[in-house]
């Protein structure tokens, strides 16, 4: 939750390394009976209620409780539209998906009860069953499962324009509606009543639990989103919620109020009152708040900061994978990067290294492949372990000289082979001093690799998000962090017709193929993760349709007082468990 460097994206480097990274998991799927499944979930909820109960006791917690956090501008709250991590983060805490991530240790998550109490499937794998709590939306109307239908279906319908209606292909005629070959009624989501969903695949989908906490399982509201029509997610009072915290606030550009929300199902174990969500775009006052305190935690990369935060004792710190990969994208629209060799020679002029050591004071690693470390293919197994030699790594080593394969794509063009005589645009998410000097370091290392000339535009996110959407640049740099834990989240977005990474790539036939098959697979993980290695060589290696640079590290400072909080590798960030305790 959804869905998304170096150039990177602000959040790539200071957020993409803090609380607010993307991502939706778990570690296993739930295939036994409904009835042993409900006992287990409720004896792993009383549990869970017990130790919350027990560490507020133990901590004494604060008497005012609220959290102050970053943000970054999300474009629209809109589920069925939004793409960025940013508005996941809000989403996450403003409603309630079909099952909520949960996460006691960092990298360990699994996929809990959340608007579904408790859930069976069909011995085939085809049929999900979903049985729904008793909940209210803000005004006090029922949450039913038509809520749900009507979501899922809404993101499906072309009229929509939802990017991440791909997620919704495994259900049942879910890729014919939206090509408009079936009907809606066709779709295999079905209310049986109030509390039941009813969910029906084409076929086994071995990640779907993982979905089903992805914005795209949160309930949308008919009667409210009709009314307000493309104003619907634009607002504070342009949206409805049912979960932990009500959207109290939107300032755009400055700052998103969450207060906790009476009629949640489980508000009584929420004990924030209040998340701050301030949008910061300047790094050094981002640091400047988050050492005075009026900021509770960030993502921290730069040694001067982090030495004076070390000095206060007045953090923990967090590190460990975030599950992201920055990367360089190119528009296959422009005369340049139709052409392979061209891409493949900007891909390979990158100096990994270098952008990892100097931009990033080595907490982030340099990329050798597409998808990042630590995302799984089955339970208990990760897909780097099991892929081999990464596409990026081999399609490095053998071109030594990236400078002759750009001169040999100049000439397939037509055009002058002299690099010198050819200037090149490209685009950053960020305006802030921060990107500026990402974006001359880029500048520089391509003029002195390749020989040309880079412009380099600075625009701000939503405008970025616009111009990449409608393939307005040459070079766009940006983050891609995963929805869910598995490595189909990486790699479903490149197939033919889904367009959430807007580099004009036609597809590819034999991509399409291996990723289909390799997701019919779900007993045997290196048979799998064969097949995907040989889309990601496709992807990187053969088409250079992306040039993955660094997968993220985090490097989160928290401050001590923030009790029961755990960021996640996948999913997005989530408070409703949180609470301070010695703030004062």
């Amino acid at each position: 939750m959804k869905s998304r460097k170096l150039m990177a994206a602000l959040l790539t480097i200071t957020m993409a390394t803090s609380i607010l990274a993307v991502g939706c998991g778990n570690k296993k799927d739930n295939n036994k009976n409904e009835n042993s499944k409900k006992e287990e979930k409720k004896e792993d909820k009383e549990k869970s209620d017990e130790k919350n109960k027990d560490s507020a006791k133990e901590d004494k917690m604060d008497k005012e409780q609220y959290l102050n956090v970053v943000e970054v501008e999300p474009k629209t709250l809109d589920q069925s539209k939004s793409t960025d991590l940013y508005s996941s983060d809000v989403l996450t805490n403003v409603n309630e998906a079909l099952t909520r991530v949960k996460s006691e240790k960092y990298g360990e998550e699994k996929n809990e009860p959340g608007a579904a109490e408790s859930w069976k499937v069909s011995e085939d794998g085809l049929t999900w069953t979903f049985k729904l709590r008793d909940m209210k939306w803000q005004d006090g109307e029922k949450v039913k499962a038509q809520d749900f239908e009507y979501g899922i279906k809404r993101t499906l319908d072309a009229k929509t324009a939802s990017s991440y209606a791909f997620l919704l292909y495994p259900i049942k005629n879910g890729e014919a509606y939206f090509e408009q070959k079936a009907k809606a009624e066709d779709v295999g989501v079905k209310a049986l009543d109030d509390n039941t969903l009813e969910i029906k695949l084409e076929k086994k989908c071995p990640y779907f639990l993982k979905l089903t906490s992805f914005k795209v399982f949160q309930p949308q509201r008919k009667d409210f989103i009709e009314k307000l029509g493309d104003k619907y997610g634009t607002d504070a009072d342009k949206m409805i919620c049912c979960g932990p915290f009500l959207l109290k606030e939107w300032s755009h550009d400055n700052k998103i109020i969450l207060e906790k929300n009476p009629d949640y199902w489980n508000a009584e174990n929420v004990k924030l009152e209040k998340v701050n969500m301030k949008i910061i775009k300047d790094e050094n006052s981002r640091m400047t708040e988050l050492y005075n305190g009026n900021l509770d935690m960030s993502g921290v990369d730069k040694p001067e900061w982090i030495d004076k935060l070390d000095k206060t004792g007045d953090y923990e710190l967090l590190k460990g994978p975030s599950g992201s990969v920055a990367y360089t994208m190119f528009n296959q629209d422009n005369k340049y990067f139709k052409n392979a060799k061209i891409r493949k020679a900007f891909s390979i002029a990158v100096d990994r290294e270098g952008v990892c050591k100097i931009l990033h004071h080595g907490i982030n690693e340099p990329a050798t492949a597409w998808c990042p470390p630590k995302v799984s293919i089955a339970d208990g197994k990760e897909f780097r372990e099991l892929a081999g030699e990464g596409a990026m790594e081999k399609l490095t080593k053998e071109n030594s000289d990236p400078k002759k394969l750009l001169q040999e794509g100049l000439k397939e063009i037509n055009e002058d082979p002299d690099p010198s005589k050819h200037t090149f645009k490209l685009l950053t998410p960020g305006t802030s001093a921060r990107f500026k000097e990402i974006g001359e370091y880029y500048q520089q290392n391509y003029k002195n690799v390749l020989g040309v000339n880079i412009n380099v535009e600075y625009c701000e996110w939503a405008t970025f998000q616009t111009r990449t959407k409608e393939r307005d640049y040459e070079l766009a740099s940006l983050l891609w962090g995963g929805d869910y834990d598995d490595v189909n989240t990486f790699f479903d977005l490149f197939m033919t017709g889904n367009d959430i990474i807007h580099t004009g790539w036609p597809g590819n036939k034999e991509y399409d193929k291996l990723i289909l098959e390799a997701n019919n697979i779900t007993d045997n993980p290196e048979e799998r993760a064969k097949k995907i290695a040989e889309a990601e060589k496709i992807l990187v290696y053969d088409e250079a349709v992306v040039s993955p640079e660094y997968w993220t590290n985090r490097n989160t400072y928290i401050r001590k007082y923030v009790k029961n909080y755990m960021p996640k590798v996948f999913g997005s960030a989530d408070f409703s468990t949180a609470y301070t305790s010695g703030r004062e």
